[in-house]
């Protein structure tokens, strides 16, 4: 005689047959990839002292061939790049002919320079900094005096060479250039005949980020104290000053509290590396808005390189589940900055559009640092 469930049996008999039905139900095969690539330049690289600049690389992957592939980027217009955006698949490269070459090495030099190396925010370098560095006495094999390079996962765009066929949004090495004002904010669709097409969302917090505008002020000591508003959705910050002595000496720093090469990262990071190393203080917390730089390195010369970065955080999109042919959408951000420490572009070159409201009779004039004009101007391609 058959019995009757009770209805707490009914209910375990039903969960583990929900259990028995997704195990049994396939993933759909990711089929094709695509990576949108969101990065906010400031300072020096933009050409303008103050200026501003939006770069954008979106790179699409699939695994389907296709001898003619074309496809396409269809984004809100907050966008303001254009309806349709053509993903461009390139051609492959001609070979080269050996009598030809692009480059040819010269005889091998040993390296030669002194390198002073300091890291951590404070107006006096602690006790064992800095770490000096002859390039002609580092032996091949060799621990690097330049410190650990941080252990974060390698992120692998889409390529030509990783997928049967690939398409990407032409423009240089780092993206193409957007409207300072433009969004990715919106509904986004993907599609071409050798891909599945994607449709998502992009929500305000996966945005571009805002702009980095270091300030730089000079201490008495000989430091200068670096400070920034609080950028929003910043995951965590990094910087680096490079300088060099009247004898020639390079001074390298670098804003982590750990010992490590001041360029050793990566353009952008994966969102639980960001939080590692925010946790180890290689990288400045997000709620930080100020680093001052000793002033061992602010002495160190008249024309100290600062850069900056803000990593931002990290969009993913999917396809829903049922679909057989499957497709991944990664967005990232970050922010970055190139100015020269301690010396205010905008106020030296004259001024730009970000502080034209302030009355010139309340404008107070910025320690130059030994710069002129007409240097700063020639190396941001500006009239003197």
């Amino acid at each position: 005689m058959n019995k009757i469930l009770t209805g707490s049996a009914a209910l375990s008999a039903l969960a583990l047959a929900t259990v028995a039905f997704a195990q049994q139900a396939p993933k759909p095969k990711i089929e094709a990839i695509y990576w949108i690539s969101a990065e906010t330049v400031s300072g020096m690289t933009t050409g303008q002292p103050a200026g501003v600049e939006k770069n954008l690389s979106l790179q699409l992957g699939s695994a389907r061939s296709n001898a003619a592939p074309t496809a396409e980027h269809l984004p809100p217009q907050g966008l303001r790049a254009g309806d349709r955006l053509p993903l461009v698949s390139p051609r492959g490269a001609a070979p080269k002919e050996d009598s030809k070459p692009d480059y040819r090495p010269g005889p091998q030099q040993s390296p030669k320079g002194r390198i002073e190396l300091y890291w951590g925010c404070g107006e006096n370098a602690p006790a064992g900094q800095p770490v000096v560095i002859d390039l002609a006495t580092m032996k091949p094999g060799a621990a690097s005096p330049f410190g650990a390079i941080p252990n974060v996962k390698a992120m692998v765009p889409p390529s030509a060479g990783r997928h049967a066929t690939y398409g990407e949004w032409p423009g240089g090495k780092n993206g193409t250039r957007v409207p300072r004002a433009a969004s990715l904010v919106g509904d986004h669709v993907v599609q071409g005949n050798y891909a599945p097409e994607m449709r998502f969302a992009v929500a305000a917090g996966s945005d571009f980020l805002a702009p980095l505008t270091p300030k730089s002020a000079d201490l008495a000591s000989g430091a200068v104290k670096v400070s920034w508003p609080t950028l929003v959705n910043a995951r965590g910050y990094i910087m680096t000053v490079t300088g060099a002595r009247e004898d020639g000496t390079i001074v390298m720093w670098t804003s982590s509290a750990v010992r490590m090469p001041g360029m050793a990262l990566p353009d952008y990071l994966e969102q639980s590396d960001i939080a590692r190393l925010v946790q180890q203080r290689v990288l400045l917390a997000p709620e930080a808005t100020e680093c001052v730089v000793p002033s061992a390195v602010g002495k160190a010369s008249e024309s100290a390189m600062l850069m900056m970065t803000a990593y931002g955080p990290e969009s993913n999109y999917g396809s829903p589940r049922e679909v057989p042919l499957g497709w991944g959408v990664k967005l990232r951000t970050k922010a970055t900055h190139m100015g020269m420490l301690g010396v205010d572009l905008a106020s030296l070159m004259g001024g730009s559009d970000t502080d034209s409201e302030t009355p010139a009779g309340d404008a107070k004039p910025k320690k130059k640092r030994g710069l002129l004009r007409g240097v700063v101007g020639g190396a941001l391609g500006l009239p003197g």
